[in-house]
């Protein structure tokens, strides 16, 4: 009887982790709220609930797997440098003291990668069950770019749900051609979405060729993914995209000990792609002269406005310290150009300094070099080397997608990345904490 009921407190839990699981990945595709001048991605009213939750499962824990700690560390110091940034870009040029909204986002990533890295490390978050949720999810969220594109009686609905700015400049060319109008999707920025586009994708392939699960589900947003990223004709979307499918090419070469023959699809597929491209192109698509043509634009405008930009803000240093510790976030937002440089390596220096482009870029290199390790191993389960390869690739791609827009730095969908690196670690590390306690065991 003890047994009936222990088992029944169990399913119980188990329900309750999974639909807590199910209303934060739900919050995630949600359009952002504005509150004034800011912009609140839903998932920030979560955050008490979460932290809650973070801080009980931490107590519960006799202590933290080292890479949590590193992460920890290097976010910690982050905040701080952040904090350091506000000071000299608003205090000392102005005397006035602006709480750095900016802090938020940072503190918003840290506390999602560290609650479902912790909360799989517990066991909370069963691993099939988030690969499946988050697949139903990335596939609502990519749909809602396609429902927005294609000429159907609720399209203007979407475009109203998910707007770019407030909207009416997409309301004003439904009459166009849909191979002339860019898709804004659940990013509500074309370019954000072709990037969030690609690393939906990156996800979708990684189940789908490793885990050997959800087979229709995983197709599904591969084809969704790949509609978006050319609805939104990003150009930086394509390069990640492009950067993310040699990426699955070594990784499958390390898999695969016959290398040879992936070289050889590779190639193959790459040649046929191109050969499609260029028919396509000399029969005049309307898709494939469009995307060329906003290649070539973006090299006639010299990256469209972007060096114009570079100068712009190297024009507002004045004094050193303004290069070690940038000229704050505030600073960028009351700026003739309040959305900073389109090139987010340049971007955070001109925001926080040669001090910011260190911490921050330390804390990706501390991730990738992270996730390389744990995929070189050969005795990982399909689970894990799934969650493991889909973060490695994502955030790799995503840092050549930062060339033209952003990763830190994207307020609206920019969770994405976090949680499912949080999953991953949680999981390899409960993986291997398991078994160590299985070794010592059979030991004993």
């Amino acid at each position: 009887m003890i047994q009936l009921r222990g088992g029944r407190k169990m399913k119980i839990n188990m329900r309750i982790d999974s639909l807590m699981l199910f209303i934060i990945l739900f919050v995630a595709i949600l359009p952002i709220t504005n509150i004034g001048s800011f912009a609140m991605p839903p998932l920030y009213l979560l955050l008490p609930i979460v932290v809650f939750l973070l801080v009980l499962f931490i107590l519960q824990l006799k202590k933290l797997p080292p890479i949590l700690l590193n992460i920890s560390l290097i976010f910690l110091i982050i905040f701080s440098e952040v904090l350091l940034s506000n000071i000299n870009g608003t205090i000392k040029k102005s005397n006035d003291f602006i709480f750095p909204s900016d802090v938020i986002q940072y503190v918003a990533r840290f506390i999602y990668i560290m609650f479902f890295a912790i909360a799989t490390y517990k066991g909370k978050i069963k691993t099939d069950v988030f690969i499946k949720y988050f697949l139903f999810f990335l596939n609502i969220g990519m749909l809602i770019g396609i429902l927005q594109w294609i000429p159907w009686e609720g399209r203007e609905l979407f475009i109203k749900l998910y707007p770019f700015r407030d909207g009416v400049e997409q309301l004003s060319q439904l009459n166009r051609p849909i191979h002339l109008i860019r898709v804004h999707g659940m990013a509500q920025h074309a370019t954000a979405n072709g990037g969030l586009a690609t690393f939906f994708f990156i996800f979708g392939y990684s189940v789908y060729k490793y885990y050997n699960k959800h087979k229709f589900l995983s197709v599904l947003l591969i084809v969704l993914s790949l509609t978006n990223i050319f609805a939104s004709q990003a150009r930086a979307g394509l390069l990640a995209l492009g950067f993310s499918i040699f990426l699955f090419y070594i990784i499958d070469m390390h898999f695969n000990k016959r290398s040879y023959k992936s070289t050889l699809y590779f190639l193959v597929g790459t040649a046929m792609l191109l050969a499609v491209i260029i028919i396509l192109y000399q029969n005049e698509n309307p898709f494939i002269s469009r995307m060329i043509y906003r290649w070539e634009a973006l090299f006639e405008t010299k990256g469209g406005g972007r060096i114009e930009q570079v100068k712009y803000f190297m024009s507002m240093f004045t004094k050193p310290m303004d290069y070690i510790l940038g000229l704050s976030k505030n600073s960028i937002n009351n700026s003739d150009i309040s959305y900073g440089v389109e090139i987010e390596l340049v971007n955070i220096f001109f925001t926080y300094g040669a001090v910011g482009v260190i911490l921050q870029y330390l804390l990706i290199f501390v991730l990738l070099f992270y996730f390389y390790k744990k995929i070189k191993q050969n005795d990982i389960n399909k689970e894990c080397l799934t969650l493991l390869i889909s973060s490695f690739v994502g955030l790799l791609s995503y840092q050549v997608f930062s060339v033209a827009y952003f990763f830190y730095k994207e307020i609206r969908v920019g969770h994405f990345p976090w949680i499912l690196m949080g999953v991953a670690i949680g999981f390899y590390e409960k993986c291997k904490k398991d078994k160590i306690k299985n070794e010592n065991s059979t030991y004993i």
